[in-house]
């Protein structure tokens, strides 16, 4: 939010340069983004009535004209023409330097002397263009200091104030952080109310049928008013701000919206019908035209401001178009309430529209606040806008003011602090925050009543932070923390998520991470027909509306990224969770996930690029395995499944024989929809399965001393026999003679028949301690091929 400091120190001069109080401020939580400071003008630039116009004598373009300050008058040659006498100027006298280095000095012009210059908003470097000079308004004082009628010469602050701190959301706030941080006194402001109107009961009347979340409603009448342009120094320092000038009536709400942190919002009491306004929520069928022009349907219990005829304002949000301040009003109805942040929140979100007061109401306004900015508003608008102020406020309350009650033990700040804190200058800063202090009769240990404007003050807590806060963070010397570190039970976890990743990324894939919540149509795709999936309550975008069951999705989504931007050479992986919707109890799992797209190799002159295809994803898999020393556990079964991968392309990975992931080329219909030109294969693991049966001790085997016999074995087998079943079958024989078996050729041909396929295997057998003999060997061998034949009807080849 942007700050004058000019505006600043009319509540609390800390009287110190602006850069000294930025650093102020933001090692005490309030972080200065940027400061942008305006130069002031001249001291010799005040303020002047023109006295007389006259033809120059020496030049038909050019006017002779008498001004006059509070102690002088001066003869001044001037080119505009939009003056006349009576106008009050701003008069740049000899010696007088403007922006841009411009000098004023006494001058001949056409034979006539001039004192001095009357100055347009340009010269005065205020505006980017102008006119003709710059008329002031008619009851300007004469031989004022130009900085300060129109408040130059400032510094604007960028303050990041934060969201429990909707106090500082106001000149008047922040001045009070500035106050208690520096030491500068305070003070508030007090509205110059002038009661001249008609008692205000008999003007307008206020309904609250929502107490619930309209705790407080307030308003002020203000007649005869004459809408027009606002003072200069008012404008100005709204566009300080960042808010632009509308008219003297609505720049007033906004003004004291700044300067007090209460929004308020102005009603054409003659548009109002009945004059009476009714707190209630929005009915079946209900709309709105809000100020910005746009027609808008209120769902059923949004809070409205309401007359006869329907909704007028949306509470706490914006105004309506029909009720709206114009040239032609007269008399208003200046609003100022506590809505409840909650119902504000909502309706801002569901309308899709966020304004300076709905930011403000979101995060809480100062119930006790209400009464002074309605005050504050009706007198200025009185002055500014030439109206009468009504006798009496409207004031519509539910409940009072209660204080929390929050207890402070110095002995435990002390010791979350790590400083030795002294009892009074801590009650001297806790007071300069406003915090009223109850003495417990213990020493040490008050009873603390935040004010009402501090309503992110609940715990001990917040107050210690308070306390830190003022003393300086620097303040807490660094020292070595005396926890014990001690062990979660998650290290084979942690190990075998480092070792997988150290795996990954030297076999060429790189990490990616992404948000745990997709899009209804990837969840679809990603997840199996039937599953259900976690639901977001207030999802971001439409893109994230579902908790993922699997990590697919995700990296099917960085893969058309890469693709949009020609990277067309993937291999990705993420570590991730996943969450599950089981019987109403969601279960959140950790999963790592591989996609591999595009060439197995890069093209060079003497080595052709070679397209992937499931075996790569299928080594990877069995490569990770082998590497967490798992391989003898592993056992791989074809899936059947049409669901994310391709029918009779995947396979299931079972460690001891509990189902642990998939690997395979995925579904043509994934394919389509992510537009893919060429196959994707992908592989997804349950980490925490596979962390269950890892130890990341190791145990090694010496190369064996004695040597080794090997036979082959060549069989005719249906097509339709995995290769893994075969092995598995070997392996149950539990033959302690065979080291290991290797898969040497594949062959189909004109003289296998169709539907088979002829494999070689190549057995080697060895024993460690001994040469094995022929005869054991043998027996071994045929034990094997018998069984080859008996379990998978095999038909040996010679």
């Amino acid at each position: 939010m942007l700050f004058s400091y000019n505006w600043l120190k009319e509540f609390a001069d800390p009287r110190m340069d602006v850069a000294e109080l930025a650093e102020r401020l933001t090692m005490t939580g309030f972080e200065v983004e940027g400061v942008e400071e305006t130069e002031a003008l001249s001291s010799k630039v005040v303020t002047a009535e023109i006295l007389t116009v006259e033809p120059h004598p020496n030049a038909d373009k050019l006017s002779l004209c008498r001004v006059a300050t509070d102690k002088d008058e001066y003869t001044v040659v001037c080119g505009a023409r939009n003056m006349k006498p009576g106008d009050k100027v701003a008069l740049a006298l000899a010696g007088a330097r403007l922006p841009g280095g411009v000098k004023i000095k006494k001058s001949r012009i056409r034979g006539v002397q001039s004192e001095g210059m009357m100055c347009s908003e340009v010269e005065l470097g205020i505006a980017d263009t102008s006119e003709g000079i710059m008329i002031l308004p008619d009851d300007t004082p004469l031989g004022e200091d130009v900085n300060t009628l129109l408040k130059l010469g400032d510094a604007v602050l960028d303050v990041a104030v934060l969201p429990n701190r909707p106090d500082c959301l106001s000149v008047r706030g922040l001045a009070r952080e500035i106050s208690a941080v520096t030491g500068a006194a305070f003070r508030d402001v007090e509205p110059a109310l002038k009661e001249t109107g008609a008692p205000v009961d008999e003007l307008a009347r206020i309904e609250v049928e929502a107490p619930q979340v309209c705790r407080r409603y307030a308003a002020r009448v203000v007649e005869g008013l004459i809408v027009g342009p606002s003072p200069r120094w008012l404008s100005r320092r709204l566009e300080a701000m960042g808010v632009r000038s509308v008219n003297n009536v609505v720049d007033v709400t906004n003004y004291v919206l700044l300067e007090l942190g209460q929004p308020l919002h102005a009603f054409d009491l003659d548009l109002v019908k009945d004059s009476t306004l009714v707190v209630r929520t929005a009915r079946e069928g209900e709309s709105i035209v809000t100020l910005d022009g746009v027609a808008r349907a209120l769902r059923e219990g949004m809070l409205v401001i309401a007359d006869a005829s329907g909704p007028q304002a949306v509470a706490g949000v914006m105004g309506g178009r029909a009720t709206e301040v114009t040239g032609s009003t007269t008399r208003v109805l200046i609003e100022a309430a506590w809505f409840d942040p909650r119902s504000v929140r909502r309706t801002s979100r569901e309308l899709n529209l966020s304004t300076d007061s709905s930011y403000r109401f979101e995060r809480g306004v100062d119930i006790e606040g209400v009464a002074q900015a309605l005050d504050r508003a009706a007198a200025l608008m009185a002055d500014i806008a030439g109206g009468r102020v009504a006798a009496g406020r409207i004031d519509r309350r539910i409940g009072g003011f209660e204080p929390r009650r929050v207890r402070f033990r110095l002995e435990r700040a002390s010791r979350l602090l790590g400083l030795p804190l002294d009892a009074d200058d801590v009650a001297a800063k806790l007071s300069s925050l406003g915090i009223t202090l109850v003495d417990t009769g213990t020493p040490g240990v008050w009873t603390a009543e935040p004010p009402s404007y501090r309503c992110d003050i609940t715990l001990e807590a917040d107050l210690i932070e308070e306390v830190a806060r003022l003393t300086g963070f620097d303040a807490v010397e660094a020292t070595v923390p005396a926890a014990p570190i001690a062990s979660t039970g998650g290290e084979r976890t942690v190990h075998l998520k480092r070792h997988v990743k150290t795996l990954l990324v030297n076999s060429g894939f790189c990490e990616v991470m992404n948000y745990s919540f997709i899009s209804q149509d990837a969840f679809a795709a990603a997840c199996p027909a039937g599953k259900k999936g976690v639901v977001i309550l207030n999802p971001i975008s439409e893109d994230q509306v579902v908790m993922r069951t699997s990590l697919l999705a995700s990296l099917m989504e960085n893969l058309t990224l890469n693709l949009s931007r020609r990277n067309d050479e993937i291999k990705i992986f993420e570590f991730g969770p996943v969450f599950e919707d089981a019987d109403d109890r969601v279960v959140e799992k950790w999963k790592v996930a591989g996609l591999m797209y595009g060439s197995r190799n890069p093209a060079s002159w003497n080595n052709p690029a070679v397209p992937l295809d499931f075996y790569d994803v299928k080594g990877v898999v069995e490569k990770l395995m082998e590497s967490l020393a798992l391989d003898e556990l592993m056992t791989v079964s074809a899936s059947g499944s049409a669901g994310f991968f391709h029918p009779g392309r995947c396979a299931e990975v079972f460690l001891n024989g509990k189902f642990v992931g998939i690997f395979g080329e995925a579904h043509p219909e994934i394919l389509k929809r992510y537009e893919l030109r060429r196959a994707a294969y992908l592989f997804e693991l349950d980490i925490e399965s596979v962390a269950r049966l890892y130890s990341p001790a190791r145990s090694y085997r010496p190369i064996a001393r004695f040597p080794g016999s090997s036979r082959d074995v060549a069989f005719i087998v249906d097509d339709s026999v995995p290769y893994g079943e075969i092995i598995d079958e070997i392996n149950g024989l539990h033959i302690k003679l065979i080291e290991k078996i290797d898969l040497f050729d594949v062959y189909y041909g004109s003289e296998i028949p169709p539907g088979k396929r002829s494999l070689a295997l190549r057995v080697v057998y060895r024993l460690a301690d001994r040469t094995l003999t022929h005869a054991e060997v043998d027996e071994a061998h045929e034990k094997l091929t018998r069984r080859l034949v008996e379990k998978f009807g095999v038909e040996l080849r010679v």
